[in-house]
């Protein structure tokens, strides 16, 4: 059974029933059969003012579900699992649920102990080595020592033969550039023969005829001819001397870089073997300030050490999780894997539920969302438990619609206690929230109040005539309204039929007919 539409109905109903009395002049049903006043005058239904509770409520519908649901997943790997319970089974906290075959986490828990075992023995070998480090470490420096004393004398013995070697080479490239000058000299003679036969030639082949060009023609030609042949001859005496040159400054050059110059190799290779002496004696100095090699090793050992440990215990505690308990006391709602089948780590497996306290997801309207409060009153009604009321309270109201089915609506959350166990996770329910209630204040119907240009006044009737008394509003139901001002306790005020409550005039004279009162409460 819905409320809200039952109200709803209810209302056209009576409506209609209100209007086809009136346009037949006779009475509706569960009015009295007479009616008093002036003949001819219009007839109204009059109720009278009284103290009652009243009471807001918004229906709508809810989805049920456990309260507070707990997973039990596999916490390793496992070939199958055994399932000890069913679906709707009550268990309570500690109870085994559930067991996985471990023997596969059994072979690893035996193989991370041997690591365990193997990695101590290592660590008790290094400490042995570390008791005997400090001597060996006192030999390396003075060994270190040693040499780089050494390099330092080699590196004075080089750097006193570098002046022989200066004079020998300068004396080479003074050789050398003597010979190239002379080249340069007899190449400069050739080219200035050329360029006067070339301007000979030039005179004559202007003036063919002239016998004074043609012989100074003929004589710079003997004379670029004599000076071609005296440079050949000279280079060729020339280059033999330039290769000597050549081969003892190439000479004096290597035995020079060897030692100093621009490539001192020899000073290089000594300074380098300094450097190295030095730095192999500083390593000794600060492996010894540290403990040395053996320390190192000492630490990295006992970290893994710590490590693989912490892993066993790992290994351990996963094996001893091999019987799956509940977390707590409930319900086996739901089950996620089929008995003696596998599962892999962290697999979900069953979950549990309390279903003594259920939570309802409820549904409400936007038109009614602004009323909706947590922690007021609720009931839940169910099909699957007709004519059963369950009571709870809102414990959360969401701040944005949601929308499903081309509606939005506004989800509220509820708790509900499942009184004798009667309620059941994924039942549809019809929710009534109760909103606000006031007590012993004045009621009339809804239907009596008018509002016009923004204020509200109601009909009272006295002596059959109509006074339109204007009244303050409280708390509003689909139904009735709380008078706060302008009534009184006892006074008459009309409450149908509707279609006069809105057109009759202050003074107006009515026949009355009495209306029964209507229920303390509504819905909206």
């Amino acid at each position: 059974m819905k409320k809200k539409v039952l109200v709803a109905a209810a209302i056209i109903v009576s409506v209609a029933l209100i209007l086809w009395a009136n346009l037949a002049d006779l009475p509706a049903a569960g009015e009295r059969t007479s009616a008093q006043g002036p003949k001819g005058a219009p007839l109204v239904r009059v109720q009278t003012v009284s103290r009652r509770s009243l009471r807001q409520e918004v229906v709508a519908p809810g989805f049920l579900e456990a309260a507070q649901v707990h997973e039990v997943r596999a916490p390793f790997t496992t070939r199958s699992v055994k399932l000890l319970v069913g679906l709707g089974d009550r268990v309570e906290a500690g109870q085994v649920v559930a067991e996985l075959d471990s023997s596969d986490l059994a072979l690893q828990v035996s193989a991370q102990e041997a690591q365990v075992a193997q990695l101590e023995a290592s660590l008790a070998s290094l400490r042995l080595q570390q008791q005997q480090a400090p001597l060996q470490l006192s030999q390396r420096i003075e060994q270190a020592r040693s040499q780089l004393l050494q390099a330092e004398d080699n590196l004075a013995s080089v750097l006193r033969q570098n002046d022989a070697l200066r004079t020998r080479l300068e004396q080479a490239r003074v050789n050398l550039a003597t010979l190239q000058e002379r080249t340069s000299d007899g190449a400069a003679q050739v080219e200035a023969a050329r360029q006067a036969l070339l301007k000979a030639e030039e005179a004559y082949r202007a003036d063919p005829g002239n016998a004074s060009l043609r012989e100074a023609y003929e004589k710079a030609r003997d004379q670029y001819d004599s000076a071609l042949r005296q440079s050949r001859e000279a280079a060729e005496q020339a280059a033999v001397q330039l290769r000597a040159a050549y081969d003892e400054l190439a000479a004096a050059e290597a035995d020079y870089a060897r030692v100093s110059g621009d490539n001192p190799v020899a000073v290089q290779l000594a300074s380098s073997q300094v450097e190295a002496a030095r730095l192999a004696l500083q390593m000794a100095e600060n492996e010894a300030a540290s403990g040395g090699t053996v320390a190192e090793q000492l630490r990295a050992a006992e970290l893994n050490l710590q490590a693989t440990r912490s892993n066993l215990e790992v290994l351990r505690a996963k094996l001893a999780r091999a019987q799956l308990t509940a977390p707590a006391a409930g319900t086996v709602l739901t089950l996620a894997i089929t008995d003696g089948l596998p599962a892999q780590e962290s697999q979900l497996l069953l979950t549990l539920g309390d279903l003594d306290q259920l939570k309802v997801t409820i549904q409400v309207d936007e038109l009614d969302i602004t009323k909706v409060q947590p922690e007021q009153s609720l009931t839940v009604e169910t099909n699957a438990a007709p004519g059963y009321l369950f009571d709870g309270r809102v414990t959360r109201v969401a701040a944005q619609a949601t929308a499903a089915g081309g509606t939005s609506y506004f989800p509220v959350e509820g708790l509900v206690a499942n009184r004798d166990g009667l309620l059941r996770a994924g039942l549809n329910a019809e929710v009534v929230i109760a909103t606000a209630q006031r007590e012993n204040v004045l009621v009339v119907p809804l239907a009596a109040v008018r509002t016009e240009n923004g204020a509200e006044s109601v009909l009272v009737v006295a002596d059959f005539r109509v006074e339109v008394r204007p009244v303050v509003t409280g708390l509003r139901t689909e139904t009735d309204v709380e008078i706060l001002e302008g009534l009184q306790e006892g006074e008459q005020v009309v409450v149908s039929p509707f279609t006069l409550i809105n057109s009759l005039e202050d003074g107006a004279a009515v026949r009355v007919e009495e209306a029964e009162e209507t229920g303390g409460k509504s819905s909206d």
